[in-house]
């Protein structure tokens, strides 16, 4: 074998197990500034995260295999596992370097409260998540595809049950706006909406709801906050904001 061949054969064989040996620890250097990996263990191609947070919410028992081939078009393609016992989940995250990320094949099942979603204190329930795929831009949600189902819905103030309900965005179309569904899936209301996505992070929420037992004094009472009903007892609601 010529000595130049058999030179680049050892060099070559010591950048491979310095790659496959590269420990967890390097990971957050390419992570997002506001992702942080606590206790890093294992290798940069399959290792975990006592504990990963993104603003105020946090995961802990997080576990990553890294595709090493995405590497070469200047992406982090990762597959998660959450192995939280608040939030089991798994689904492929892809970080480029302008800041943008895709999320695909993702199904997850949380609580409401706790600080794992942005919802405010007062709410309870489960939220299960089976995302297709979605994409941010920057800090904007540009893309998504999949179903967000809000169980045994409940607020502390006023103490009223409300139900499940289901939230469903279709798969997308180029040039038209991100518009999901939102229906009941049983329970005290009877609820039919739209979610349209808007600029900067925004939303618009429209539709009807109705109590389904008009002897619930509680919530009928409750429902009045949103102005006097149709002939057919449905109250129209709009609501917009920030995410």
């Amino acid at each position: 074998m010529p000595s130049k061949l058999a030179i680049a054969l050892v060099v070559a064989i010591f950048l491979i197990t310095v790659l496959v040996r590269m420990p967890a620890g390097v990971l957050p250097a390419f992570l997002p500034n506001d992702v942080h990996c606590q206790e890093p263990s294992g290798t940069l191609w399959q290792g975990a995260c006592a504990e990963m947070r993104s603003g105020q919410i946090a995961l802990s028992d997080l576990h990553w295999t890294l595709h090493p081939l995405a590497l070469l078009r200047a992406r982090l393609r990762l597959e998660l596992q959450s192995d939280d016992a608040r939030a089991a989940g798994r689904g492929t995250l892809t970080l480029h370097t302008n800041g943008d990320a895709d999320i695909e094949s993702l199904t997850a099942s949380l609580p409401l409260q706790g600080g794992l979603t942005p919802m405010p204190a007062g709410w309870s329930g489960e939220l299960d998540l089976a995302i297709a795929q979605a994409r941010f831009e920057g800090q904007k949600l540009s893309l998504i595809e999949g179903t967000l189902t809000a169980r045994q819905l409940h607020s502390e103030r006023p103490a009223t049950d409300l139900g499940s309900f289901e939230l469903k965005f279709p798969p997308p179309t180029p040039g038209t706006p991100i518009i999901g569904s939102l229906h009941d899936i049983g329970g005290p209301l009877a609820l039919q909406g739209s979610v349209q996505l808007t600029r900067g992070a925004g939303y618009e929420l429209n539709g009807t709801v109705a109590a389904r037992d008009p002897a619930n004094t509680d919530l009928q009472q409750l429902l009045q906050l949103l102005g006097p009903p149709d002939a057919q007892g449905r109250h129209e609601f709009s609501l917009s904001g920030t995410f």
